[in-house]
């Protein structure tokens, strides 16, 4: 194998290399924003940000915080 042919083989591994890692970050943050608690929670961070919508953010924050306590209620059950 010359040396050209390694250069290219190691282009080639870097871009498949860059072309995953995009991929993981793709996929992670398709999941962060499926997940309904953490869409209300970041609405509730942008809501405080603002005097006006308080109480519309706290709500959320309440809203978030009995999903997740039923989910983990839930989740405890099924693995006892």
């Amino acid at each position: 194998m010359t040396e050209l042919e390694q250069l290219r083989r190691r282009r080639e591994l870097v871009v498949l290399a860059a072309e995953l890692q995009r991929a993981n970050v793709v996929r992670r943050l398709e999941r962060i924003q499926a997940n309904p608690a953490r869409r209300i929670l970041g609405f509730a961070a942008t809501a405080m940000k603002k005097p006006m919508l308080i109480s519309m953010g706290s709500a959320a924050v309440r809203f978030a915080l009995r999903a997740y306590k039923r989910r983990s209620a839930r989740r405890k059950l099924l693995h006892h």
